[in-house]
């Protein structure tokens, strides 16, 4: 049979572009030569046992009073009604392996292994960069060991990369995240701020990137909208930023052991990526692992009005009632961004509650 996929199949769809440190593109090209079928069952195993560990973590992180069963249940049920979780195993996104790594960050947190937390951290970080901002929690809350174990295992790894892929090719990734942080780009499963803002106030502005894989018929030709973000915006999006992981710091440090891993760990993963310049729906993995805990620091009925109402607003079903609307002569381009990060703020908003809710264990 495997010989049978290697020799008939061969990959024919869209490929998808993608901008990681240069060190996971020296490890990258180990796979350069390798049968494409293969690659991607395997990464789909790994991926789906990696979703399965972030949540089993986050209950442990969490510690909340609810069946572990049912809260994983629950878990897997607001991860893969929508399109946080069934786009990431789609795509056999490295987000999946960012999300757990992060969710470990916590967990160790929580139990006291705090060098490990540190380190799973700085590989987060080291694949996707923005991570390192959550080191800042561990620096207000006085949690030593982790950001030391932050900073040291960042340190060797950005070492690495640099002796291994050479200094030319960072000086090219920092001119992409540059781009990046300058641009902003509009799709129906960009979750975050600032497409937000390009789709209410700056339509006029946006430009249609057409896509390169064949249109498929019955549905709308693929591609997405671009826009450069003026200066002004630029600083006002990094103050909010910085005014953010402020208050996050905050909280944190006010915060007892069980609120920061069950409420301000989330609530930090959830406004750090609704307010970065590029953020996927698969960025909010973590989110979803922990939602199930709302049921207990918010109880049965606030929690559960909380989870209905953010989980029905980006399901699937909603998601396709809400598409049609951009029939609508004058509205938005993707509607469905546009509820999905109302209903993404609605989350956080509930663990922020969640986070300043007294503790009756530890």
């Amino acid at each position: 049979w495997r010989g049978y996929m290697e020799q008939t199949y061969s990959y024919s769809d869209a490929i998808y572009p993608f901008l990681y440190p240069p060190l996971w593109a020296k490890v990258g090209q180990w796979l350069a030569h390798a049968n494409y079928w293969r690659v991607t069952a395997v990464g789909l195993a790994l991926n789906s046992a990696l979703i399965f560990l972030t949540v089993a973590l986050a209950w442990r992180a969490a510690r909340p009073n609810i069946n572990p069963v049912l809260f994983m249940l629950l878990a897997i049920l607001f991860l893969f009604s929508n399109h946080i979780g069934t786009i990431a195993l789609l795509q056999n996104q490295p987000q999946i392996l960012v999300s757990f790594l992060l969710v470990l960050a916590i967990e160790r947190t929580r139990a006291g292994s705090e060098f490990m937390a540190g380190a799973a951290l700085a590989l987060a970080a080291a694949i996707k960069i923005y991570p390192a901002l959550f080191a800042l929690l561990w620096l207000a809350g006085g949690n030593r060991r982790a950001f030391a174990g932050f900073v040291l295992c960042g340190l060797g790894l950005g070492l690495a990369s640099v002796l291994w892929a050479g200094w030319p090719l960072h000086a090219v990734f920092i001119e992409q995240l540059r781009a990046i942080a300058d641009s902003v780009l509009v799709t129906g499963i960009t979750f975050n701020a600032d497409a937000t803002i390009a789709q209410l106030f700056f339509g006029n502005d946006l430009v249609w990137v057409p896509a390169l894989e064949a249109p498929t018929p019955g549905r709308p030709d693929p591609g997405w909208y671009v826009m450069a973000r003026p200066l002004w915006w630029r600083v006002g999006s990094l103050l909010a930023l910085a005014a953010a992981v402020l208050g996050l710091m905050r909280l944190y440090r006010r915060a007892d052991a069980l609120a920061r891993s069950a409420a301000v760990w989330p609530l930090a993963l959830i406004v750090v990526a609704l307010l970065m310049p590029v953020s996927w729906a698969y960025y909010y993995i973590p989110a979803a692992c922990f939602a199930p805990a709302l049921l207990d620091r918010l109880g049965g009925k606030a929690g559960g009005l909380v989870l209905a109402l953010v989980f029905g607003a980006i399901s699937v079903p909603s998601a396709k009632y809400v598409r049609q609307l951009d029939a609508i002569d004058g509205f938005p381009p993707y509607p469905f961004q546009l509820v999905a990060v109302a209903a993404l703020a609605i989350l956080a908003i509930g663990f922020h509650l969640a986070a300043r809710k007294p503790a009756h264990r530890q």
